[in-house]
């Protein structure tokens, strides 16, 4: 079985020479329907940036599911920025930011509200919560390795619970975690992503009310909050270990949640598309 394309949104340092004259310009769109973004300097194309899944299915809620669908988008981009410039072949682009996203038919709520505690390797700081809570994620210094998990149904106002996990990897992340050369190589995309996400610690859950954590997780979250702030003073490491805890009960997941079950070794699970709503219309 083939491995499956994961590549969502790109950018391209270029430095390409425009086919004609164009005033310096920075990101705005290659044309009025197009979700290619360039910057130009001095007759040159300088910048690019585009969503592979909305230039090659209109909207971001897809996926790119195999090397087909891959191989079409790229084709499409280079057609388009090679309209205004000459454009060389896309193993010699020079990519300085790469997302990776999979989008998971799984229940978002319970596993945002588990891994609003947990820490992503790589990563400093600690997960934060979306405002409306239907979202966490993991920002590194200058946003240069970021992790999102999030409703992508919400986010797209349709029925129904999508989660889908993005990896954002930029400058010198981008290069440590993907050689950039190999962006048409699925399997090292795809290994890519794996090995982030199986790093974030796998979630327990509990049977029973075996300590005061799991008891407590059983309260609503102003009171786990107010309980927890009277804890503030134990050492960091001892701290989180009790919010980690007390937030996996209050999750009620139907059992313990690890990636690497979620993830095979080799390939992704089949992906769960996001259809948006003028799209939903049309096919009825």
């Amino acid at each position: 079985m083939a491995a499956l394309s994961m590549l969502d949104t790109l950018a391209i340092r270029a430095d390409w020479p425009l086919r004609k004259h164009r005033p310096d310009c920075r990101n705005i769109r290659l044309s009025n329907t197009s979700p290619v973004r360039v910057s130009v300097k001095a007759t040159r194309l300088a910048w690019v940036e585009v969503s592979l899944p909305k230039l090659l299915h209109g909207d971001n809620g897809h996926v790119l599911e195999n090397q087909a669908q891959l191989d079409a988008a790229l084709a499409k981009l280079r057609e388009e920025l090679n309209s205004i410039a000459v454009v060389p072949e896309i193993a010699a682009w020079q990519i300085c930011r790469a997302d990776i996203a999979w989008n998971f038919g799984l229940i978002t709520a319970p596993l945002i509200l588990a891994h609003a505690t947990l820490r992503v390797p790589g990563i400093q700081h600690g997960a934060t919560q979306f405002a409306d809570g239907q979202g966490v994620s993991w920002r590194g210094a200058k946003s240069r390795f970021m992790v999102k998990l999030y409703d992508k149904a919400r986010q797209m106002r349709v029925p129904g619970s999508i989660l889908r996990a993005e990896i954002s990897l930029r400058g010198h992340q981008l290069t440590q975690h993907l050689d950039t050369g190999k962006l048409q190589d699925f399997r090292v995309i795809y290994r890519t992503f794996r090995t982030i996400m199986v790093s974030i610690p796998p979630i327990q859950t509990p049977t029973t009310a075996a300590n005061w954590q799991d008891a407590l997780g059983a309260e609503p979250l102003e009171i786990r909050q107010r309980f927890l702030a009277r804890l503030a003073y134990k050492p960091k490491g001892t701290f989180r270990r009790y919010r980690r805890r007390v937030e996996a009960a209050a999750a009620k997941l139907p059992e313990s949640f690890s990636w690497a079950k979620i993830l095979p070794a080799e390939n992704p699970p089949p992906p769960v598309n996001c259809e948006p709503r003028n799209q939903r219309r049309r096919t009825k």
